[in-house]
């Protein structure tokens, strides 16, 4: 997978790639800077995360977790803790499935465009104000 992650606090998305693998019987996710965590998938919810361990688990760990709504692309928040601070969402990301063909993929659910009756109310709107907001700081 190819991550784009958004941090608070910041204007850039950092990439990189995890690739997860089950490996003795446990699910393992290896990120492109050589760290690692765990991965899961629920599939009765369709609930996927991925956790990312600092060194030693001194500086704490972040979980990149979300709803999967299509076989090709997944994005959600992270959440972050470390030994001195709670727990609390520290980031937003996205993803897309590498290795697939692109028109098999299709088009990325955050770029598709939207019917003018489904913008006017539920959660569209709710997207578009945290939009907003992010352009606004």
């Amino acid at each position: 997978w190819k991550v784009g992650t958004l941090m608070e606090n910041s204007n850039k998305i950092e990439e990189t790639w995890t690739r997860l693998v089950v490996q003795d019987g446990e699910f393992i996710c290896i990120w492109g800077d050589g760290a690692s965590g765990k991965w899961n998938f629920d599939s009765a919810s369709q609930f996927m995360s991925m956790s990312k361990d600092s060194f030693g688990g001194w500086l704490g760990k972040k979980i990149w977790a979300g709803s999967v709504e299509d076989f090709y692309y997944v994005e959600g928040t992270i959440r972050g803790w470390s030994p001195i601070s709670p727990a609390s969402v520290v980031g937003q990301w996205q993803a897309k499935r590498l290795g697939v063909d692109r028109d098999e993929a299709g088009i990325a659910p955050w770029f598709e465009e939207e019917d003018d009756d489904e913008e006017e109310g539920g959660d569209n709107n709710v997207d578009s104000a945290l939009s907003q907001a992010k352009e606004e700081k």
